[in-house]
């Protein structure tokens, strides 16, 4: 005599575990925003970084323009910049504030944080043969902490009284 095992009309409402626990459905904010999924964290990175790029090499666009041809007049510059390009010749301040928010994004937060990040949380629990980071948790609170600093950054060019402007020598030893 066989006996023939039968999967109950509605499997997928009991879903277990190896261990008889049931797992509730992702929803796309558990899935894709504050996920403790260590290859979903790496793409998180990955992808603030690539935008904190394209706006370092914006940024980069704007202030070699004006080095290029001192004292030509761009419309673009007056576009974007505002009172801070009167006539679409970029001010002394601002070019220094888009050198020194250039050089913060990209050292910071594309090769620093959006590179190691990526890579780190990618890769390291790879190499080792984890299934994933020792502390999702942690993982994912200092992918965030990342991504807020890169929207304070961006946002400081919004200020009234304009972004940090000190060139090259704001960073210590040049800075002390």
């Amino acid at each position: 005599m066989s006996v023939t095992a039968h999967a109950p009309a509605h499997a997928e409402d009991h879903a277990h575990d190896d261990h008889g626990h049931h797992h509730h459905k992702e929803t796309f904010i558990t899935k894709y925003i504050f996920s403790q999924d260590h290859k979903m964290i790496a793409k998180q990175y990955l992808i603030t970084g690539l935008i904190m790029g394209f706006i370092g090499i914006a940024m980069s666009l704007l202030f070699r323009m004006q080095l290029a041809w001192p004292g030509e007049s761009f419309p673009v510059f007056e576009a974007l910049l505002g009172k801070w390009a009167p006539d679409g010749v970029m001010d002394a301040d601002i070019y220094l504030a888009l050198v020194t928010i250039h050089g913060t994004i990209m050292v910071f937060f594309v090769l620093t944080a959006g590179l190691s990040g990526t890579f780190s949380s990618l890769l390291i629990p790879l190499q080792i043969g984890a299934r994933d980071m020792a502390s999702g948790f942690l993982d994912v609170v200092s992918y965030w902490l990342f991504f807020v600093s890169s929207v304070i950054m961006v946002i400081s060019l919004f200020v009234e009284a304009g972004p940090a402007a000190a060139g090259w020598t704001i960073y210590p030893p040049l800075s002390a």
